[in-house]
């Protein structure tokens, strides 16, 4: 529906992803991190621009538009404090008169309800990735198969899934790099998610300790690490 996409294009113009993120990580509309092989550095975020916002809302034809923002009621690497960005957020969209209810759960349930196809709301939420490779991340939030899974969008794009299993079937990176870049374009286009940022994790430690490796599972390894007298 070209009002309803219009509408999602103009979300990306009233958040300050800056503001809501609270990490120390690259502030992006991508939905790769710019670490990965595939990442399209020719896809631009989009400026924030809250009187632009309001014109794209009046060219849809789109009133006293309210919603709902789900925030995670934990703290996840890739957002600290999920209830603080969406106060955030509905500070930002009340600007362009949208109106934001936020609402939360306890956690299992929160993920439950999150993959609900006729969810109510618009989630927070996010993923690591475990191996690297950006058909761990894009497939697993854009593909047609995960929808009602960890496709909290619910979005399924023929054009993009189409990339997406192309570049499966290929061992070439340079090759399956290019179809990535592709489906980059789309999703931003599509804007079937407002992304935030892609976090950096820290992890403070002593001089004395040597040998620790940030585990990207999340996991805390100690054979290896020695503290010194």
């Amino acid at each position: 529906h070209a009002n309803l996409q219009l509408v999602l294009e103009t979300f990306s113009h009233t958040q300050q992803a800056s503001k809501y993120s609270q990490s120390n990580g690259a502030e992006t509309a991508l939905t790769l991190p710019p670490a990965v092989w595939g990442y399209n550095d020719m896809v631009k975020d989009d400026v924030y621009d809250p009187v632009q916002a309001k014109l794209m809302l009046q060219k849809a034809g789109v009133k006293n538009l309210a919603m709902k923002v789900w925030a995670m009621p934990v703290s996840r690497p890739y957002m600290p404090n999920a209830r603080r960005a969406a106060e955030l957020i509905q500070a930002d969209f009340a600007q362009v008169g949208v109106s934001v209810e936020i609402i939360s759960y306890e956690w299992g349930e929160y993920l439950k309800k999150a993959r609900d196809k006729d969810r109510d709301g618009a989630v927070i939420l996010g993923g690591t990735s475990d191996n690297g490779d950006p058909d761990n991340l894009l497939s697993y939030f854009f593909s047609c198969s995960s929808v009602g899974g960890s496709n909290f969008s619910n979005w399924c794009y023929q054009p993009v899934e189409t990339l997406l299993q192309q570049a499966r079937a290929l061992s070439d990176q340079t090759a399956r790099s290019k179809l990535y870049e592709e489906a980059q374009v789309l999703i931003k286009e599509q804007a079937p998610i407002a992304a935030i940022d892609h976090s950096m994790v820290v992890m403070p430690m002593s001089k004395k300790i040597s040998g620790y490796i940030l585990d990207p599972l999340g996991s805390h390894r100690f054979d290896g690490v020695d503290i010194a007298e």
